[in-house]
């Protein structure tokens, strides 16, 4: 009996050693998706296929028409539809910069830009959490970069198999929100990370996740795979996103008599370019947007816990159910930015946004 054991045992690890040399190089991106797969509908016999639409098509390759981001961006596609249905063809998209700052513009409406991106979030292993494609905006479910797990020894033995095992202690988060541009004709795509970290207690017996700062190489890593996915090649797409950074204005925070506000010295197409990424940043939820006023409405939220468990107006319940408004007020060479809840009143709760708006436009 104990010979069998040992020899059941050699088999197990001549497998697992065989499954080790079918690893898939390095990526600094892996995410997988938690979703279960279930099996595709089944058309009883008696019934017919419905027709086919042709409102969501993959963008082409050479010639070809692709299933997935990997055959895409190899132009080697062989795959049909995804799911009964293509994705409309988006292609033209170009970089541009506000300091720090990218965000992309494609060369389609809004309405065909969202199912794009959509689905390169679905291809790369991420779930959706929330979309609401009247604000434009879109978020994934926190997901582990499992890029990030080193490789080597047992790791590179086991994890093959077992994967499930290893695990790391950070997790990311992405908001994609989409802005239609003043000619009407592209669409502006913003995409911020979020970032939480599981931090041990001093004594080691829990652990409690904590937000870490946002990582500007994994955005700038995630717009350059979103321009392959809206047709630029990869070395074009490489050279825009590590492009030198434009200088952007100064902003200070100013005290006025009620409240504080932001100064900003752009013009108001830049100014809403940076509030409306600081806003991301902030975790603030955007309901609507009113762009010809110069005004985002802003979703009552409750900390998700870390960074806004610090604000104190987030933990009364009655200021989490008040709609707020941050308004951009064009002044021609620079703008003014201020925070009113839905009266048009400021309070201890606007100003306390407004500051959070100003770190993340200083960052």
């Amino acid at each position: 009996m104990k010979g069998l054991q040992v020899g059941i045992c050699g088999i197990a690890l001549a497998a697992l050693v065989g499954c080790s040399a079918m690893g898939t190089g390095d990526k600094r991106i892996d995410y997988r998706s938690e979703a279960a797969s279930v099996p595709p509908l089944e058309v009883p016999p008696d019934l017919t296929m419905p027709a086919g639409s042709d409102r969501y098509r993959v963008p082409e390759g050479e010639g070809e028409s692709v299933a997935t981001y990997s055959d895409y961006t190899k132009g080697s596609g062989k795959g049909g539809a995804v799911g009964g249905g293509v994705l409309p063809t988006v292609k033209g998209v170009h970089l541009e910069r506000s300091g720090a700052q990218r965000w992309l513009v494609v060369e389609n409406t809004p309405e065909n830009v969202w199912p794009v991106v959509k689905a390169f979030f679905t291809d790369l292993g991420l779930t959706i959490k929330s979309e609401d494609q009247a604000a434009g905006v879109m978020e994934t479910e926190w997901a582990e970069n499992r890029a990030k797990i080193p490789e080597g020894g047992l790791r590179s033995i086991i994890g093959k198999v077992f994967d499930n095992l290893y695990s790391t202690n950070t997790r990311d988060q992405f908001r994609v929100r989409l802005e239609r541009s003043k000619d009407g004709r592209s669409t502006e795509v913003y995409l911020t990370h979020r970032g939480t970290e599981e931090m041990l207690s001093a004594d080691g017996s829990s652990s409690k996740w904590q937000p870490r700062p946002a990582d500007p190489e994994l955005e700038a890593e995630m717009l350059q795979r979103l321009m392959v996915r809206f047709g630029s090649t990869e070395a074009q797409a490489a050279a825009e996103v590590k492009g030198a950074a434009a200088g952007a204005g100064a902003a200070r925070l100013e005290q006025v008599s009620g409240g504080s506000i932001i100064v900003l010295n752009e013009p108001f197409d830049k100014s809403w370019r940076r509030v409306g990424l600081a806003i991301d940043r902030a975790r603030l939820a955007v309901e609507d947007k009113d762009r010809a006023r110069g005004i985002f409405f802003l979703r009552p939220v409750k900390a998700e816990g870390g960074l806004l468990e610090k604000l104190k107006f987030w933990k009364d319940s009655a200021d989490t159910n008040k709609r707020y408004r941050v308004n951009i007020k064009d002044a021609g060479s620079a703008c003014e930015v201020s925070v009113t809840d839905e009266n048009g009143q400021g309070n201890d709760m606007s100003k306390q946004i407004v500051e959070e708006i100003y770190k993340n436009i200083s960052q």
